[in-house]
């Protein structure tokens, strides 16, 4: 039985709060205590990240009394709402048409001087954060769901109601079930369009203001108009419901209304780390209280809070327009090209260097494997990138934990050093914390982790510094960001970290501002380069086998960079003053340096003298002689020889990750690995050329002593590629180990865990395992990793070969059988068995429109050079044949790069036939689902400050990459002759098995079976080549061939002709005959075209009279009566122009006389094309038809019978004219009111008869389907349903038919129309909740313009 402890515990009575947001472990706290002035007071620090909420605890005033934030921007212009043109209320009432088409009210106390107002609005789900945005959505539904039920209860009991015996018990009852059946209909559909915010917008004779309309009443006559934020400190509730607060801002002259909300909680969070302030509860406050914000939303609402482009360049501009001290970026992204890019660029020297903001920014939680870094902030110079600690107070109550194991960093923490060799991590703090939560959460407080707070604690950390540093030592001259880097830098606590970064030290660092206040050299940094043959390195990295297998000397260059400062510009520096101080410093620097090394197998000079251009050395490095499979560090050290103390100026780091080589068994054995709490192993392997997929075995052995529970560990393999993201060959796994499972027999069997991943040859793998840093424990593992691969031999036909796991292979559909050879470079390859599989459509589009332009906007001026920034704007077309079509677009010279991008920004829109926006990208592009077939349009922007360089991308194409409806395969064989013929057996190559160094010739047959139809020759199929289960798969490409020409066949059986008789006819022409012949049907299809669009009346006449004379000179009756009935189609399509129209609407009015004609032609046409219709019909019972001639009936038969069907729906248009003429009204809503009375009691009795026969004649050529399908049939027979109150019954298949639609350009008017009438018949109906459903809903999904983006 087991004891009780020997003592019970007992509740503390206090919370230990120093807990929650740790600031002693970082010395803030003792600071603040020792100088409570030094908090942060007198400093601005920009929050780059999704933006901070307005309604926030803690984020509303400084220690001192000042507005927290300084103001509130949304940088990615997502929140904007591009106004209207100036208008005036059209009455002495004050009211405006809004979008939504509501009537505003507006308040009389606003004082507008000119009297002119923009409108515009803002749909509320495009600027909610996801949170609010889904708990609003859940609930409106709800409540509109409940709203309709109650209509469906309301038809169900007047179902109940009805009696059989009553006359008209069968008519009712079936519109009833039609009114169960459209509600269903509507209710499958349904889809919660949010909010639509009515905006107004005016000057008040000093600033701009507008009012929201939050409640979607139209009543703003007691609203307040709020101002800009940062003139007014104007905040306001977006929803009152879910706490959500805005602010806004107003853009080039009042034609931009931005509404500034946030995309997601983060910001606030790292907000209240860094700079909470809460009087009443001082435990709960941010590292400096005292700090004012300047929140800059770089997270993109349209793109799923990912930043873009356009807000990091508005951000730096606002950084400087606001002259904030410092910065904090927590966010960034892996980069294939550390400390490059416009951006990166517009940072270093700009922000910092000229403008001396101190910028920290997060490295990212990407670890532990090394080189994990995100961009910007492990990969940029001067940029502080900050990683994640975890110490006993964290543990303790971010994590409740009840054993706190050692202070670590975090095990997710990104390592260093970036892929060219600097650091990455420069200094380490608290990477969890309990914060300030925004207000729509309903949380005040809320525990996070990442670098994403590490970062925020140490910027706070950093504005105590600034603070104290501004009140010591004023404020004429901006302190050096490079001089508080420097003492965060030097005097961080050693927390083991392997590349020398510490933990930050705030008491300390001051300390050390303080002592070295005099020393001008403090005011520098320095960049080191270490050029290669390929690349200029920022350290020394002997990452692959080749780097490291022989003594390195390698050329080092320091330079010292010095803050500038924008005084010294030549046009804001007349005096030449500014830039003469600049230019004396320089010209006084001088560096006497001491070198150390801190590793005997790295060899620098004693000593370099340095200037204010720096200076270079020779470093030798031998890394012979280290031990393989482990890290190796060191570093180079620079002191000042009068100052040694001070500690290193700048550093070499120096980075070997010698790999173990791989034998003949393609093997490597890591041996018994054991861990504890916090412990990382790493091990280095060379891949071998020509593998292309490593096994990473995992086996903790029955023997091993395991008594600690199961514990996390995660599995982290990584290989660097030039020029690729780090994601590129990672593989991330979180495997438990120690679970205990037992075999028969007694005892326990061993844990097995296997994961594979994607390498490429020739570069080293890191094989990382570590133990979560809060997971307790020992435990024990074996470990192995073996390579497979097998690759297309040399560079043979179709071959696109490069010795990666992405190696490709194209073939040629022309050419009907293609070989490849394979081999097995490192391995026998054993259970060959290949699969070929073709997944995807890619196709190029060419943009058919393209313009380069100035960008028109205060926002967007390039920080540089202060001139605007140029847009290219590429419009490409495109068309879906079927819905839910998935496809990918990619621009690939300019897609998947962010910081490093050349450009400011790419971004990718596509908007539908109506001109809704429904996808939206940025530079890194996925997938996207479009769910109706139809046009639309892709709208791509490239934004630089080069117009030149935007010139030459005029051009370029979109690649779209299409999934297929079902993949399509291709078969394949080891022996050629086994893809053409059966009847020859018997091959010696059997395949299945490629000997090490072997090949083995595969044969692809490229005659697909079924070529997708959405392919046209010359278009690309690409999918992957599986050859087994242990490599990975090669990218395949096939070239659609040439369209195979089709059979003409043997014609009928019975017939003594191959060919159909008119063909033989025609065959038997000479060729002036034929000629002749072409010419008069070319001029006859003008002259019909000319029929439907001649404007005068005696021109039309004209042309109809010669076509009709033309048809009756023929030679035979049947033709002479399809070409008379071609003429008349055209004649009535002229006579009925709106055949896409209501019959009540304004389009479709006609005069009694046109009505008449139309009839009269309708009535011509059905008796010149009965015949033949009737004759298509019998072709409907006909399963195949054969001969030529048999086509050729059917094909007219077929268009005899459209014709009519055609002439039958105008007449049916023309006689519902006649039964309700005199009867219309102004507006559609009336005149389909008087439409229906009048049918019922005052139209023509005679006239209503014949549109009822009129309608039954159009029914008994239609097809069920094609009624459904045809809108000019709902349109043309909608009227009867009317005057019948067969209200169920009309509106279904209309409903149907708007869903089904295609969204084309060409059935435009159509689909107006339709959503017109359903409409109108919702309203007969009463059906109010979906009546203002759709009402809400047009403007959404129709726009008046496309969106900008």
């Amino acid at each position: 039985m087991m004891q009780p402890p020997a003592t019970a515990s007992t509740p503390r009575a206090e919370f230990p709060t120093h807990g929650l947001l740790p600031r002693a472990d970082t010395q803030a706290a003792d600071f603040v205590r020792k100088h409570p002035t030094y908090d942060g007071r007198g400093t601005v620090v920009a929050i780059l990240d999704t933006g901070i909420d307005p309604g926030a605890q803690g984020l509303q005033l400084t220690s001192d009394g000042k507005r927290k934030v300084v103001d509130f921007v949304d940088c990615t212009g997502s929140g904007d709402v591009v106004l209207g043109h100036p208008q005036s209320c059209p009455t002495d009432a004050l009211e405006l048409r809004a979008v939504s088409g509501r009537m505003l009210r507006l308040n009389p106390a606003w004082r507008n001087p000119t009297g002119e107002w923009r409108v515009g609005a803002k749909r509320f789900y495009d600027i909610a954060p996801p949170d609010a945005a889904a708990t609003t959505r859940s609930e409106r539904e709800d409540r509109f769901r409940r709203g309709a039920q109650r209509l469906r209860d309301a038809v169900d009991t007047r179902k109940a109601a009805l009696k059989s015996g009553d006359c008209d018990y069968d008519d009712e009852h079936a519109e009833l079930d039609a009114q169960v059946s459209a509600l269903a209909v509507l209710s499958d559909a349904y889809a919660d369009p949010g909010p639509l915010l009515d905006c107004v917008v005016f000057h008040d004779g000093d600033q701009w203001r507008a009012a929201i309309d939050t409640a979607e009443s139209g009543d703003l006559s007691d609203a307040p108009a709020l101002g800009a934020y940062r003139h007014t400190a104007d905040v306001a509730l977006l929803s009152k419901r879910r706490l959500l607060y805005y602010t806004l801002n107003f853009y080039d002259n009042g034609r931009i209304l931005s509404i500034v909300t946030s995309v997601g909680s983060h910001s606030t969070h790292v907000a209240g780390i860094l700079a909470a302030n809460h009087p009443e509860e001082p435990q709960n406050n941010g590292v400096a209280p005292g700090a004012q914000l300047l929140s800059l939303m770089i997270g993109d609402h349209r793109v799923g809070s990912m930043e873009t482009g356009v807000g990091l360049t508005r951000a730096v501009n606002a950084i400087v327009e606001h002259r904030a001290d410092l910065a904090n970026m927590s966010f960034g992204e892996p980069t294939a090209t550390p400390n490059a890019g416009q951006w990166v660029q517009a940072v270093r020297d700009e922000v910092i260097c000229r403008h001396r903001c101190l910028f920290v920014s997060s490295a990212g939680n990407e670890g532990p494997a090394l080189s994990t870094l995100g961009g910007p902030g492990g990969t940029t110079d001067d940029v502080i990138g900050v990683g994640a600690y975890v110490g006993y107070e964290q543990m303790q109550v971010d994590h409740g934990m009840y054993k706190p194991v050692n202070d670590t960093v975090f095990t997710w923490s990104s390592r260093g050093p970036s892929a060219d060799g600097a650091c990455g991590v420069d200094i380490y703090a608290p990477g969890s914390a309990t914060a300030s939560y925004p207000s729509y959460t309903l949380q005040r407080m809320h525990m996070n982790n990442g670098t994403s707070m590490s970062s925020p604690n140490l910027c706070g950390c950093a504005a105590l510094l600034v603070s104290a540093w501004k009140q010591e030592f004023g404020q004429a001259e901006r302190v050096s960001p490079y001089r508080i880097r420097n003492a965060l830098v030097a005097t961080a606590k050693s927390i083991g970290d392997q590349f020398g970064a510490g933990m930050v030290q705030t008491d300390a660092a001051w300390l050390f501002l303080r002592a070295h206040a005099k020393r001008t050299h403090e005011d520098v940094t320095f960049a080191v380069r270490v050029p290669t043959d390929t690349v200029t390195m920022r350290g020394i990295y002997l990452r692959n086998a080749d780097e490291s297998a022989h003594v390195r000397h390698m050329q080092v260059t320091a330079r010292p960079v010095f803050p500038t400062s924008v005084l010294a510009r030549l046009e804001s520096d007349g005096s030449g003053e500014h830039g003469q101080s600049e230019s004396q410093a320089q010209f006084d620097y001088e560096l006497r340096a001491v070198l150390t090394t801190s590793a005997a197998w790295v060899q620098a000079p004693e000593a370099i003298y340095m200037g204010s251009t720096g200076n270079t050395f020779t470093v030798r490095v031998d890394p012979t002689q280290l031990e393989p499979g482990r890290l190796h560090v060191a570093t180079i050290d620079a002191y000042d020889s009068r100052n040694v103390d001070r500690g290193p100026l700048f550093s070499v780091p120096v980075t070997v990750t010698k790999p173990l080589l791989v034998d003949e068994s393609a093997q490597v054995e890591l041996g018994a690995l054991q861990f504890r709490p916090t412990d990382i192993v790493r091990r280095f392997i060379a891949v071998p050329d020509g593998a292309t997929r490593a096994r990473i075995a995992i086996r903790i052995p029955n023997s091993a002593v395991q008594e600690s529970a199961p514990a996390t560990f995660y599995l982290h393999c990584l290989q660097l590629v030039p020029h690729e993201r780090h994601p590129a060959y990672e593989l991330k796994k979180q495997p438990v180990i120690g679970h205990k499972s037992s075999v028969a027999g007694g005892g326990t069997a061993a844990q097995v865990y296997t994961a594979t991943m994607a390498v490429a040859g020739g570069a080293t793998l890191e094989v990382c395992l570590a133990q979560s840093w809060n997971q307790h424990g020992a435990h024990e593992m074996d470990v192995s990793v073996s390579f497979n691969g097998i690759l297309p031999a040399g560079s043979g036909s179709g071959l696109v070969a490069n010795n990666s796991a992405q190696s490709g292979i194209a073939l040629n559909g022309n050419n009907t059988v293609e070989r490849i050879d394979f081999v097995a470079p490192i391995r026998p390859e054993y259970n060959v068995k290949p699969t070929a599989t073709l997944h995807r459509l890619r196709r190029a589009l060419r943009p058919h429109s393209a313009t380069v332009a100035s960008l028109d906007s205060e926002r967007d001026v390039h920080l540089a050079t202060g001139t605007e920034i140029c847009q290219l704007v590429l419009d490409y077309k495109l068309e879906t044949k079927t819905d839910k079509v998935t496809l990918r677009p990619r621009m690939p010279a300019v897609d998947t790069q962010i910081y490093e991008a050349w450009m400011d920004n790419v971004s990718l829109a596509i908007f539908d036939a109506n001109k809704r926006r429904v996808a939206a990208q940025i530079m890194y592009t996925k997938s996207v689902t479009l769910e109706r077939r139809g046009d639309y349009l892709v709208r791509v922007q490239i934004r630089h400050r080069n117009a030149a360089d935007l010139e030459k991308l005029k051009d370029m194409p979109l690649v779209l990459d299409i999934d297929l409806p079902s993949p399509a395969k291709l078969e394949t064989a080891f022996a050629l002759s086994s893809l053409l013929t059966n009847t020859v057996t018997g091959s010696p190559y059997k395949g299945g098995v490629i000997p090490r160094g072997g090949r083995l010739p595969l044969f692809f047959d490229t005659r697909l079976s079924t070529t997708p139809s959405e392919a046209a020759p010359g278009d690309a199929l690409v999918g992957s080549l599986s050859m087994s289960d242990l490599t990975t798969k090669l990218g395949l490409t096939y070239i659609v061939p040439a369209k195979a020409i089709a059979s003409s066949g043997n014609g009928d059986k019975g017939s003594s002709k191959k060919k159909g008789e008119s063909a033989q006819e025609e065959e038997e022409m000479s060729q002036a005959d034929r000629d002749r012949k072409e010419l008069e049907e070319a001029l006859r299809k003008v002259r019909l075209e000319w029929v439907k669009k001649a404007k005068d009346e005696s021109v039309r006449d004209g042309l109809v009279a010669d076509l009709v004379a033309a048809a009756s000179s023929k030679s035979s009756k049947e033709d002479a009566d399809e070409e008379l009935a071609g003429v008349l189609a055209a004649q009535l399509e002229a006579v009925d122009g709106a055949r896409t129209a209501l019959p009540w609407s304004e389009a479709a009015r006609l005069s009694e006389d046109a009505a008449k004609r139309a009839i009269e032609i309708a009535d011509q046409i059905a008796g010149l094309t009965y015949t033949r219709a009737l004759t298509a019909r019998l072709y409907e019972n006909q399963a195949d038809v054969k001969s030529e001639d048999d086509k050729r009936l059917k094909k007219q038969a077929d268009a005899a019978r459209a014709q009519l069907v055609g002439a039958l729906t105008a007449k049916c248009r023309a006689r519902a004219f006649l039964a309700t003429q005199g009867s219309f009204s102004t507006t559609a809503s009336e005149a389909s009111a008087d439409f229906v009375d009048v049918a019922k009691e005052e139209a023509n009795e005679e006239q209503a008869r014949e549109y009822e026969k009129a309608v039954v004649e159009l029914a008994r050529w239609t097809e069920t389907k094609q009624r459904a399908e045809d809108a000019k049939f709902l349109l043309a027979t909608a009227p009867l349903h009317i005057a019948r109150h067969h209200y169920g019954r009309a509106l279904r298949p209309v409903l149907e038919w708007l869903q089904k639609a295609p969204l084309q350009q060409a059935n435009a008017a159509e689909r107006r129309s339709m959503a017109e009438l359903r409409d109108l018949l919702l309203a007969r109906l009463q059906w109010a909740p979906w009546s203002d459903h759709f009402r809400a809903l047009a403007p959404i999904e129709s726009p008046a313009a496309y969106e900008v983006i």
